[in-house]
C-alpha cells in the first residue's frame, strides 16, 4: 500500500520539526499508539493497536530514521510484527515540511507499507480505508495540540 498525504499546520516548519520528536505528543496524537520509546537517537520502538472490523491487531514496530535535513525532510524505515495473527509489516516513510511563507507549514507524508501473513491476505482496501481514517484523526490531533503547546511554552 502506498499513501501520499498532506496537511496544513498553523505553525512554522522549525516548530513542527521540534514537535515531531516529542514522544509523549506522538503517543497522544497517533491513533492506536499505545507505547513509543527511544532506543537510540535515531531508533524507536512503538506499539500500535489497530481494530479492523472484527479483527484487532497489535504491532510492535522498530523504526529507524535513515536521513534528515532539518527542518524540511525526514526519511525512516521500519518493520514489525503481530504475533497473535502471525502477521508482519515493513514500512518506508518520507516526510516533507514546506514553509508556506505565512507562518504555516505543509506537512506531506509519503508512506509505503507492505503487509505479510494473515493480515496481508485480508484485503488491502480495508487497510487503506483504515489508514486514511487514522491519518485524518492523527493529523487533526497533532495540529490542534501544537498551538496549545506553543502557547504554554512561550507564557
Amino acid at each position: 500500500m502506498e499513501f501520499d498525504k498532506a496537511a496544513l499546520l498553523n505553525v512554522p516548519p522549525a516548530r513542527v520539526w521540534a514537535k515531531m520528536f516529542d514522544l509523549d505528543l506522538a503517543r497522544q496524537c497517533i491513533t492506536g499508539m499505545e507505547r513509543v520509546e527511544l532506543i537510540t537517537p535515531s531508533e524507536y520502538l512503538a506499539q500500535i493497536q489497530v481494530k479492523l472490523s472484527f479483527i484487532s491487531t497489535r504491532f510492535k514496530i522498530r523504526v529507524k530514521i535513515t536521513d534528515t535535513r532539518e527542518p524540511v525532510y525526514l526519511r525512516s524505515e521500519g518493520a514489525g510484527e503481530d504475533s497473535t495473527l502471525t502477521s508482519s509489516l515493513k514500512l518506508a516513510n518520507e516526510m516533507f515540511l514546506t514553509d508556506k511563507g505565512d507562518g504555516t507549514t505543509e506537512l506531506r507524508m509519503k508512506l509505503k507499507v507492505d503487509l505479510f501473513g494473515r493480515l496481508g491476505a485480508f484485503g488491502l482496501n480495508v487497510f487503506k480505508t483504515k489508514a486514511d481514517r487514522m491519518w485524518q484523526e492523527s493529523i487533526a490531533e497533532f495540529a490542534s495540540r501544537i498551538p496549545a503547546i506553543e502557547q504554554r511554552e512561550t507564557s
